[in-house]
């Protein structure tokens, strides 16, 4: 059994019992929850299981073979993840990169409780991809890639460890690849997006060492898209936009990725502009920044999700060190932009001289910026994560920030926000 289930099931069985109001005050007393479940209708004992926490359900697929079976029926993967939902039955994967390196952990988070215990969550595939990165966490399936050469991606459930390698797509020398991974709710299709860009001319007097820092405005691409459920790449041709090599991870929202734009002339003037690739049909398309009344207000710009709506993340003006927080209350009216509070200065731990060589995850992947919106908590205040591996609440009317700590927290990391599910990788 994996080490990071834990042996509460029985409690967490008697609360959702209660919830679903099956106990009779006359009913003679039992001491073992299990049998009384199976003495219940199917939906009602889909419907206990639905609101059981992801680590006790998958716990219970042990206690026997009838509850292996009930575990994995198709309405309760739909039910579990449409209750977490509601719920926002957070649980955070941090991507650790020190003491040792490429470990994942996980905690279930809650704004009101952060006494929660860390643990650690197996790799099955460590052997054959010990250097990974995150790429995206979509309805309780991650997608990782291997770090040191882009050319193995597996797409892992970690709580049912449930996993799959997806074959090799084409490749080209040199490449710089753009990444997402998403679902989209109409289609009810997950895809993996691989925006390659490579050399359009070698030049082959210039040391292949050094063509790889070819400026992105000479090469070519390749957009790739892997359907999940099918065992194959297929390539739409070029992408008609320069992606920002630091825009590594696409932004989910609405069931299309988001990332910035490299450096260039749009409209008319030079600047960087947000660039989405909609799931359903495979199409970019350019959405509308804010109206900062900054030209050039994108320049040091990031996108991420706030409450479900796509946010941009800038520098404040004047150079104070803060940074605005823009949300889009309607996706894609260019009106609806709103700067929604100012991220005050928050000053986060010095990282130590022993710890340099492992910044790999924030210094390469995630472009060493200096802050991360993670997400809106159920209070109002908003999870920050800040470079290295710094975790804060911050409460936008007091303008006060809070540490967030957890036993067994590693000391640099990545946070993924994830919600655990049943769902299985393979897709029918």
């Amino acid at each position: 059994m994996s080490g990071f289930f834990i042996s509460i099931p029985v409690m967490d069985f008697e609360i959702a019992i209660k919830k679903r109001k099956c106990y009779k005050e006359d009913e003679e007393e039992d001491d073992q929850p299990l049998n009384r479940l199976s003495c219940l209708p199917h939906d009602i004992a889909l419907d206990i299981l639905s609101r059981l926490p992801i680590k006790s359900v998958i716990q219970f697929r042990f206690s026997c073979r009838s509850w292996n079976f009930l575990s994995r029926d198709l309405q309760l993967v739909d039910m579990h993840m449409s209750r977490a939902l509601i719920c926002q039955r957070l649980c955070l994967i941090f991507h650790s990169d020190y003491p040792i390196r490429n470990q994942l952990h996980f905690v279930e988070f809650s704004d009101v409780d952060d006494n929660e215990i860390v643990r650690k969550i197996d790799t099955p595939f460590a052997v054959s991809m010990p250097e990974f990165n995150v790429i995206g966490s979509c309805n309780g399936l991650l997608c990782l890639i291997d770090s040191l050469f882009s050319d193995s991606i597996y797409i892992y459930n970690p709580f049912t460890r449930d996993y799959k390698l997806l074959p090799k797509s084409v490749e080209f020398e040199n490449q710089i690849v753009i990444f997402g991974f998403g679902f989209h709710p109409i289609t009810k299709q997950y895809k993996v997006i691989k925006i390659v860009y490579y050399p359009s001319v070698y030049n082959l007097e210039i040391p292949r060492h050094v063509r790889r820092f070819t400026h992105m405005s000479s090469r070519r691409s390749d957009v790739q898209i892997y359907n999940l459920g099918t065992d194959r790449w297929r390539s739409i041709g070029q992408a008609p936009y320069r992606l920002e090599k630091r825009s590594s991870l696409g932004v989910l929202v609405s069931g299309r990725l988001h990332w910035m734009s490299h450096w260039g002339k749009y409209n008319g003037r030079r600047n960087r502009i947000i660039v989405s690739f909609d799931l359903s049909d495979d199409s970019f398309q350019e959405i509308p920044g804010p109206n900062t009344g900054n030209l050039r207000s994108l320049m040091n710009c990031h996108v991420a999700v706030l409450g479900g709506c796509l946010c941009a993340v800038l520098p404040s003006y004047g150079g104070n060190g803060g940074h605005d927080i823009w949300v889009m209350k309607e996706y894609g009216v260019k009106e609806s932009w709103v700067k929604e509070f100012t991220l005050g200065v928050y000053s986060p731990r010095f990282i130590r001289p022993d710890m340099q060589k492992s910044y790999q995850i924030w210094r390469k992947f995630l472009g060493g910026r200096l802050v991360r919106i993670i997400c809106l908590l159920k209070s109002g205040d908003v999870l920050v994560e800040y470079r290295g591996g710094t975790l804060v609440s911050y409460n936008p009317d007091s303008g006060m920030f809070k540490n967030i700590t957890f036993q067994g927290m590693p000391k640099m990391f990545q946070t993924i926000v994830h919600i655990g599910s049943l769902y299985p990788v393979v897709q029918s």
